[in-house]
Parts: structure tokens; C-alpha cells; sequence
């Protein structure tokens, strides 16, 4: 078995992944995907074919917003020379010449992102997002001396122990599990092959290696963590209290100010949601929708402002494939969040939740200051 670690964004890993493939000619080879991702690099076109209302009515925005961000921060790193996991896909082609078996071995990106957005609070999730947005603006180069320095371990080990520990739980399901998932599958590949070549990134090749020469069980590795009893408690936690606040505001102040607690917040979430919705420049009908569905969103979890608005964005304004391929491109500026359809999709979705939240804590202190 021989291993290569690489960095997504090097031109120098294409070329060893070439040298390596055309002289030692691998019965296997094994590469840093997993199946959905290995379909989407070898189908050039896959974007004409994702259906993007269908990714909404699955609740998968999140997960497609994390894949896009990261892919396209990649390709600025990369200045467009390199796109992101040309070196997996070099090894996929030149192992498809000379006839080897090419087999993804990594676990399913849907099941990664779940696994660690499940292990983290409401606030380090928050974070986690904005970190991701600002990473699409950000413009600095990066030399390929730099890149190059990216793939040893020195430099990624610096890089995870600067990680604040509450993120811990993040880098064993993004880097330590994978490690076990992916030097099991490439030591199962053995059973069957002679030589084998697997192509993985730097960081998970000292965790590979320390793997590989024992029996991994990695079959709970693919499970999605349940909500706990708490998680269910959350949702509620919050509709109760503000039925609570209007109730005691209509028992305590009298009729006329629990009326006007009310009036008040249809006015204010309402208005502040078709607000982010116009700041985001959505459709006159997304921004209707975004008011009506500001006041009853904290009371049915199907009723979303942001997600309302997106949804009727995405049936009046489709984003075309060249969206999505000029993402990189267009978030290089700021105005490019309005012209790219799919960023502009994203901006709905955010804005007029964002709107909404704020209008919550507004009129729920309002509502505890009259009673108190």
C-alpha cells in the first residue's frame, strides 16, 4: 500500500499522483471521496443537474452552503489555477487508463457535516457560520511555496492545536474519525489487490498510518446522533415563553396592553424580516412572505421567514449553472452576493431570519419591562 498526502489546491500533488500512478502501476486506487463526491468530479455538468428546490425541501441549504463555501475558498487559494481535488481527480483518470479499480474511501460529506454540527452549542454554531461567511471574502494569496509548507505535519499540527478546545469535538469527527474511516476501507481494499494507491489529504496521514495495521470498526461512524431529550426541549422553551409573556401581560397590565404586545409583534418581526428580505434585493412576493411568516415562525417550525422567502426566490429566480460555477469569482466582491443567483438564495435565507430574531428580542424585553 502506498499513501500520498496531498494539499487539494497543489499543482505539485497532480504531478506526483501522475508519477506514482504511471510507474507503479496500482491494481487500486483509492481516493479521498466519497461516492456523491467522486459522481460530482467525474460529471463535469453535475451542477445542470442538481435540483436546488429539492435540496431546500430536504433541509440540506446548510449543508450545501458549508460544501460551496469550503470549495470555494479552496479555488481562492488555488487563483483558479488549480480547482480543489484536481489531484483526486488525476487519480481517478490515470487509474481509469490503465485499467485499475478506483474506489472512494472517505464517508459521505452529508454525514461528516451532521455528525459535527450535532456536537456543538447554538452559540459555537454561530460562530462556526459567520467564520465560514467571512472565509468568502477574504482575498490574501497564497504562494505555492505556502501550500507546499501546508502538507507537512509540523505546519497541520500547529494549525489544530490553535483551535480553541471547545472545538475539540469538531476536529475528532472532521479529522479523527475520518482517519479510522479511511485507513479501513483502504486496508479492506487489500483483501482483494496486490498494490494499492491511495490518494488522501496531508492531514490525515499521520492518522491513517497510526490506523492501518489493525481492524478499525468504523460501522458507528456512519450514524447520525439522535436529539437528545434537551435538543426537543429547546425548540419549545422559547414559543412558551413568549405565550407565557403575552398571557400574563393580557392578565397583569389589562386587555389594551396585551393587544398592543401583539400588535407590536406582528409589526416589528414582521417588518424587520421584509426588511432583510429587501436588503437582500428578493422578489416583491419573497418579501411578503417573509412579513407573514415573521410573526408565526417561533410557533410552527415548518413556517420559516428566511426559509419561506428563499424558497419563492428559488421558483421565481432558478440560479443558472453559471452560478454556481462563478461563486469563487463573484464573492470576491461585494455586490457579486447580489448578482450571483445562488449567494443572493443564501442572503434571503439569512437576512430576513436575522430580521426576525431581532425583532424577537426587541418586543420580548419590551413585553418584560411593562410587566416589571
Amino acid at each position: 500500500i502506498t499513501i500520498l498526502g496531498t494539499a487539494h489546491i497543489s499543482q505539485k500533488s497532480v504531478e506526483a499522483v501522475r508519477e506514482i500512478i504511471g510507474t507503479e502501476k496500482p491494481d487500486t486506487v483509492c481516493v479521498e471521496l466519497c461516492k456523491s463526491r467522486m459522481t460530482s468530479i467525474q460529471d463535469a455538468e453535475h451542477w445542470k443537474k442538481l435540483d436546488i428546490f429539492k435540496v431546500f425541501k430536504e433541509r440540506k441549504m446548510y449543508l450545501l452552503l458549508a460544501s460551496l463555501i469550503l470549495s470555494s475558498f479552496q479555488k481562492k487559494l488555488g487563483k483558479g489555477e488549480i480547482k480543489p481535488g484536481d489531484e483526486l481527480k488525476a487519480a481517478i483518470d490515470e487509474g481509469n487508463k490503465i485499467g485499475a479499480k478506483v474506489v472512494p474511501v472517505d464517508r459521505e460529506i452529508q454525514i461528516t457535516l451532521k455528525r459535527s454540527w450535532g456536537n456543538v452549542g447554538f452559540f459555537s454554531k454561530m460562530y462556526l457560520l459567520s467564520a465560514l461567511i467571512t472565509s468568502l471574502l477574504v482575498k490574501e494569496d497564497v504562494s505555492p511555496e505556502k501550500i507546499e509548507e501546508l502538507k507537512s505535519d509540523d505546519a497541520l499540527k500547529d494549525l489544530f492545536s490553535q483551535l480553541p478546545p471547545r472545538y475539540n469535538s469538531i476536529k475528532e469527527v472532521i479529522i479523527d474519525e475520518r482517519d479510522k474511516y479511511l485507513a479501513e476501507n483502504i486496508r479492506r481494499q487489500a483483501k482483494d489487490s496486490k498494490k494499492i494507491f491511495a490518494v488522501v489529504g496531508a492531514g490525515h496521514l499521520e492518522g491513517i498510518m497510526k490506523h492501518i495495521l489493525e481492524d478499525q470498526k468504523i460501522d458507528h461512524l456512519d450514524e447520525i446522533p439522535k436529539s437528545g431529550i434537551w435538543s426537543k426541549l429547546q425548540i419549545a422553551i422559547l414559543p412558551l415563553f413568549i405565550l407565557a409573556l403575552m398571557g400574563a401581560t393580557f392578565y397583569f397590565s389589562g386587555f389594551e396592553a396585551g393587544t398592543e404586545l401583539i400588535k407590536e409583534w406582528i409589526i416589528f418581526k414582521g417588518t424587520l424580516a421584509a426588511l432583510g428580505a429587501l436588503i437582500a434585493l428578493a422578489h416583491p412576493l419573497s418579501i411578503i412572505l417573509a412579513f407573514i411568516a415573521a410573526p408565526i415562525g417561533n410557533f410552527n417550525p415548518i413556517i420559516k421567514p428566511g426559509w419561506l422567502a428563499a424558497l419563492t426566490e428559488i421558483w421565481m429566480k432558478k440560479p443558472l449553472v453559471e452560478d454556481f460555477e462563478h461563486i469563487a469569482d463573484d464573492s470576491e466582491h461585494f455586490t457579486g452576493f447580489w448578482k450571483n443567483r445562488v449567494l443572493k438564495i443564501f442572503l434571503v435565507l439569512l437576512l430576513p431570519q436575522i430580521g426576525s430574531s431581532i425583532g424577537t428580542f426587541l418586543v420580548t424585553w419590551k413585553g418584560i419591562k411593562g410587566l416589571f
